[in-house]
C-alpha cells in the first residue's frame, strides 16, 4: 500500500467529549464495540486518549497495536490502556465486544484507598496491555460489563457510585489473570514503582536525571535505583531513557516533524546529540527508523 503524501500532524488526542456529551459529564463511557466503531469512524486511525480504556472482545479477530507492540485480537481478549498511549487496530468485519472509558477522577470518586497505579496493567512505562482468557471468559466480568452497558444506555441519571463499584470488580478480576509482572512485589514496593512511573511520564521531557526523581519521592537515589534493578531488571536511568525513546518513536511514526523538531520537543540541546541518543538505544538512526516503518506500510 502506498504511503499517503498528505502531511501528518501530531497524533490526535481524543477526550471524552469526542464521544458524547454524556461521557464528558460523567467521566465515564461504555458502548458495544460495533456501535462504537460505526459512530466514531475516526478511531480507525492511530490516536491517543486522555483517559483509561478497557477493550473487551467477544467475537471476531484482528490485531491491535499499542505503542509499537502488536497483539492478536480474538474472543475473550482484554486490552487495558493508560492515558497517552498511541494505538490503532485492524479488526475483522464480525468483531464485537465492548469498549469502556473512564478518568482517574471517576475511579477516585469514593476516595478509595486503592489507586489505579496499583493495577499492574496500568503502567506508563513498558506496559503489557493484553490479557487473554481461555475459551470461557470470567462469567462475572462478562455479566457486569453487559449490565453496565445496558444501564448506561437506558438510564437518564447514572448511579455513578454503582458504576465505580462495577469497574473495581472488573479490574480486580482481571488482575488474577495478569501474569506479566513478578508476583513477589509487596504492596508498598508496587506502589513506589507505580508512583515512579507516573512521575517519569509527567516529567521525562524536562527532568532526565535519576536523582531528581528520587528527590521527588523522598528516597535516596541508590535505594530507588536498586529497587528498579531488583524489580524491573532496569536502572532508573534506563526507565527514563526508554520513556524518551518511546515518545520519539511516536513522533517519527505519527507525524512529519523533522528530527530537529522532535529533538526540540524532547528538550535536547542539539539535534546531533539526540540522533546519537536515539541510535544508541534503538540501534538505528531516526531516518532509518522511519524508513523501516515506511517499508512496513
Amino acid at each position: 500500500m502506498a504511503r499517503t503524501s498528505r502531511p501528518k500532524t501530531d497524533t490526535p488526542v481524543y477526550c471524552l467529549d469526542s464521544f458524547s456529551k454524556k461521557a464528558k459529564e460523567h467521566s465515564f463511557y461504555i458502548e458495544d464495540l460495533r456501535t462504537h466503531l460505526r459512530d466514531h469512524a475516526f478511531v480507525s486511525k492511530p490516536h491517543r486518549h486522555d483517559f483509561y480504556l478497557i477493550l473487551y472482545i467477544t467475537n471476531g479477530t484482528g490485531d491491535h497495536t499499542i505503542d509499537f507492540v502488536t497483539y492478536p485480537v480474538k474472543p475473550n481478549s482484554f486490552f487495558l490502556m493508560t492515558p497517552g498511549q498511541v494505538h490503532s487496530w485492524n479488526l475483522s468485519a464480525d468483531v464485537d465486544g465492548f469498549i469502556l472509558f473512564f478518568t482517574s477522577e471517576f475511579y477516585q470518586m469514593e476516595k478509595s484507598e486503592k489507586h489505579l497505579l496499583e493495577f499492574p496493567f496500568f503502567k506508563s512505562t513498558n506496559p503489557h496491555a493484553h490479557i487473554q482468557l481461555g475459551k470461557n471468559t470470567e462469567p462475572v466480568i462478562d455479566l457486569i460489563i453487559r449490565e453496565m452497558a445496558k444501564e448506561y444506555m437506558e438510564s437518564g441519571e447514572l448511579g455513578l457510585p454503582l458504576f465505580r463499584s462495577y469497574l473495581d470488580i472488573i479490574l480486580l478480576k482481571l488482575v488474577k489473570h495478569y501474569q506479566f509482572e513478578k508476583k513477589t512485589n509487596s504492596v508498598n514496593t508496587t506502589f513506589k514503582l507505580r508512583k515512579l512511573e507516573e512521575l517519569i511520564d509527567q516529567h521525562y521531557i524536562e527532568l532526565k536525571q535519576p536523582h531528581v526523581y528520587a528527590s521527588l519521592m523522598n528516597l535516596s537515589a541508590s535505594y530507588l535505583n536498586n529497587l528498579c534493578k531488583q524489580m524491573l531488571g532496569k536502572t532508573l536511568s534506563e526507565l527514563i531513557q526508554e520513556r524518551v525513546i518511546l515518545e520519539a518513536k511516536r513522533y517519527f511514526a505519527y507525524s512529519d516533524l523533522t528530527i530537529s523538531q522532535v529533538s526540540d520537543k524532547l528538550s535536547f540541546t542539539e539535534a546531533s546529540y539526540f540522533i546519537r541518543f536515539f541510535k544508541k538505544h534503538t540501534g538505528v538512526t531516526p531516518e532509518q527508523f522511519r524508513e523501516q516503518l515506511n517499508r512496513a506500510i
